[in-house]
C-alpha cells in the first residue's frame, strides 16, 4: 500500500476533530408536559453555551469519523501496490544564445509546468550543459524545489557540446525516468530518446570580437583596437567608449562582409574602459571592458660589496633598463645579485657572480651558448673576454668555454639560482652589448613572479591568475575572488590561484581585512555564438520509450474511485440517521 500524494493525509486530523465535536454538544431531550406551571423559573432557562459532556457511543459518531478517514486516504492517493514514482531530468541549454528573448523566462515557465503536473512522490533533476555538466537541483529533488532553482539560471557560456549533459542525464534517468532537454535550437542527432523543447528565434546580431589595449613608445597614451563582427542583416552600428562615469568617443561602424575593424588613439591615464555597441538581439557580447596592463615592477635586490658592485658596471646596465625597483630587503625582492649563495623562497631568482680560487684564465671563445634559455636569448659574445677561475658549477650548464661552464642554472627546491664564474676586475665582458641583455633576460623572467594578477583581461571560460607574495603576514595571505554579482569564492592555497570568470564584468581579488589586491576584466567572445540565424522554436517529443521491463505506473483511478463513493455514502447514512432523529 502507498499513496501517491502524503501530505493529503493531515486530512486525518479531522478525527478528532469530529470526536471534540461530539464530546461539547449540546442537544436538549424533547419532554411532553400537561402545563409549564409545573416547572420552577430557573428550569425553564437553558445553560449559556457548550459544555463538556459525556461521549456517546451513537451511529452519528463512528459515520462521521469514518468519512473523516475516507477522506483523508482519497487526499492521499491511496493505491495498493504497482505504484512507480516518476523521475524527470531537465537539461538546459546553459549557452548564451538562451539568453536572448523570452526563452529563459520561457523554459522556466515549462519546466515549471511539468513539475507542477508531477505527484508529491515524483522527483525532480536540473541539469546545465557546459564542458563539464553542473547540478542546478538535485539528483532527485522534490517537485516544490524547482523554480526556487530556476531562480539561479543565468545562461552566459560558450558555445559548448551538449551531449555530456545528455549522457549524464540518461543515466540519472536509467528505468522509469524520462528526459526533457531545454535549448533554442535543433537538437544534435541520437536525441529521439529524449523530449526536446526550443525556445530560440532567429535575429540578426554584432558582437565585439577582439579588443586589445597596446601601449604606444614613450608612454604618449595607447593605441585601442577593436574587431566587430556581423551576424546577419546588420549593415551598420556605434561603438561608444566610456571611462567611468564620461563618454570618450562615439564610433559610427560600417560592416564590409560582416567585419569592421577600428582602430583608436586613448589619451594616457584612462582607467577602466567600457566598450559598447548599439543594442541589439544579444547584449553579453555587446559590452566589453579593458583594464590598463599592470605595473609589473620587479624588485632588485643587490647585496654586493660596492667595489664589485662597481666593476660589473650595475649603475651602467639598471640605467638602461626600465620595469624595475631597486628593494633593501631580499626577502621581498624577486631578482637578488648576491657574491655567495643564500635562502630562496619561491618565486625568487639569485644570480650568484663566483669569480672561483688560484689562477684566473681568459676565455675568449668561441663560447658554447644555450640560446634555447630565456636568461641567453639573444646573447652572441662575440668578441668577449672572459675572465674566470677554473671551478664546477652545479645545475645545467648555460655558458661553456671548451670544458669549463662559465654560466649554469642550479636545480634548487624553491627559486631560481643562475652562477656566473667571472671576475670583474679583468675583461671586457661587462663593456659587451651582451651584458645589458643578460640583464634585460634576468628582468623579464622575474617579471612572471611580480606578486599580482597575471593578466588582467580574460574571457569567460579562461582562467584568471593571481600570483601571492608568499610572505607571512601579507594581505594576500588568504584570497577571496569576488565577481559583479557580489558572490565571494576562497581562492584557495597555492603560490598561484586561478578563477575561471562565469559572468562578464569587472571582477575583483580580495585579500585579508578586505583590501582588493587586484582586479581583472572578463567579457564573452564566441562568433559562433553570436550567430542567432539558427535559432528556432519547436518541440521534438520522445519517439523511443523505456524498455517494457524498466517499470511502469499502475492506473490507480480505481481506488479514488471506491474511495469517493465510500465517503459519499457515509455522508448519506449520516444525513438520513441525524434526519431520522429529529421530529
Amino acid at each position: 500500500m502507498t499513496f501517491q500524494t502524503p501530505l493529503g493525509l493531515l486530512a486525518l486530523l479531522a478525527v478528532p476533530a469530529v470526536i471534540a465535536l461530539h464530546l461539547f454538544r449540546r442537544r436538549l431531550v424533547e419532554r411532553r408536559v400537561a402545563g409549564l406551571f409545573l416547572f420552577r423559573g430557573e428550569r425553564l432557562v437553558a445553560g449559556s453555551g457548550r459544555k463538556r459532556t459525556r461521549l456517546l457511543n451513537t451511529l452519528s459518531l463512528w459515520l462521521e469519523c469514518l468519512a473523516a478517514a475516507v477522506l483523508a486516504l482519497w487526499l492521499g492517493g491511496l493505491s495498493f501496490g504497482g505504484v512507480v514514482a516518476r523521475h524527470v531530468v531537465f537539461v538546459l541549454d546553459d549557452s548564451a544564445s538562451m539568453g536572448v528573448g523570452s526563452a529563459v523566462a520561457s523554459a522556466r515557465a515549462e519546466i515549471a509546468r511539468r513539475a507542477a503536473d508531477l505527484a508529491s512522490g515524483d522527483r525532480v533533476t536540473v541539469l546545465c550543459t557546459g564542458a563539464r555538466p553542473t547540478v542546478l537541483l538535485g539528483p532527485r529533488a522534490l517537485p516544490a524545489e524547482v523554480e526556487s532553482a530556476l531562480a539561479l539560471w543565468r545562461p552566459v557560456q560558450r558555445r559548448h557540446d551538449p551531449l555530456p549533459a545528455l549522457d549524464l542525464a540518461r543515466e540519472l534517468a536509467a528505468g522509469t525516468g524520462e528526459v526533457v532537454y531545454c535549448t533554442d535550437e535543433e537538437p544534435p542527432a541520437g536525441c529521439q530518446d529524449l523530449t526536446v523543447i526550443a525556445f530560440g528565434a532567429s535575429a540578426p546580431n554584432c558582437s565585439i570580437v577582439t579588443a586589445q589595449r597596446l601601449p604606444r613608445a614613450m608612454g604618449d597614451g595607447e593605441d585601442l583596437r577593436v574587431g566587430i563582427a556581423s551576424h546577419g542583416a546588420v549593415t551598420a552600428t556605434e561603438l561608444s567608449l566610456r571611462s567611468a562615469d564620461q563618454i570618450l568617443q562615439r564610433v559610427p561602424v560600417a560592416f564590409a562582409d560582416g567585419q569592421a575593424q577600428v582602430a583608436l588613439l586613448l589619451p594616457a591615464g584612462v582607467g577602466t574602459l567600457t566598450l559598447a555597441l548599439a543594442g541589439d538581439a544579444m547584449t553579453i557580447d555587446d559590452v566589453a571592458w579593458l583594464l590598463p596592463p599592470p605595473e609589473r615592477t620587479v624588485s632588485v635586490c643587490e647585496l654586493l660589496p660596492a667595489e664589485q658592485r662597481e666593476r660589473l658596471q650595475l649603475a651602467r646596465v639598471f640605467g638602461a633598463l626600465r620595469g624595475f625597483r631597486h628593494e633593501s630587503n631580499p626577502l621581498l625582492a624577486q631578482l637578488v645579485l648576491a657574491p655567495a649563495p643564500g635562502q630562496l623562497r619561491a618565486g625568487q631568482t639569485e644570480v650568484v657572480f663566483a669569480p672561483g680560487d688560484g689562477e684566473r684564465d681568459a676565455w675568449r671563445g668561441p663560447f658554447v651558448i644555450d640560446r634555447a634559455h630565456e636568461w641567453m636569448a639573444g646573447l652572441h659574445l662575440d668578441g668577449v673576454v672572459w675572465l674566470a677561475g677554473r671551478r664546477a658549477l652545479p645545475g645545467h650548464v648555460l655558458v661553456a668555454a671548451g670544458a669549463q661552464a662559465l654560466a649554469a642554472e642550479e636545480f634548487v627546491d624553491a627559486g631560481r639560482r643562475l652562477w656566473l664564474t667571472l671576475d670583474s676586475s679583468a675583461g671586457n665582458l661587462m663593456g659587451s652589448p651582451d651584458w645589458p641583455v643578460l640583464f634585460l633576460n634576468l628582468l623579464e623572467s622575474a617579471r612572471a613572479e611580480v606578486p599580482g594578477v597575471e593578466t588582467p583581461n580574460v574571457q569567460i571560460g579562461d582562467e584568471a591568475r593571481f600570483r601571492r607574495s608568499m610572505v607571512a603576514g601579507a594581505h594576500d595571505a588568504q584570497l577571496w575572488w569576488r565577481e559583479p554579482d557580489g558572490t565571494r569564492t576562497d581562492a584557495g592555497a597555492g603560490r598561484t590561484v586561478g578563477f575561471v570568470p562565469r559572468l562578464p564584468g569587472l571582477h575583483e581579488v580580495v585579500g585579508r581585512d578586505g583590501v582588493v589586491l587586484g582586479s581583472f576584466a572578463a567579457r564573452f567572445v564566441d562568433p559562433s555564438e553570436s550567430d542567432l540565424r539558427g535559432l528556432v522554436t519547436k518541440t521534438w517529443p520522445a519517439t523511443v520509450r523505456q524498455p517494457d521491463d524498466a517499470g511502469t505506473t499502475r492506473d490507480t483511478s480505481r481506488e479514488q474511485q471506491v474511495l469517493a463513493m465510500l465517503l459519499l455514502a457515509l455522508v448519506l447514512a449520516d444525513w438520513w440517521w441525524l434526519g431520522r432523529r429529529s421530529p
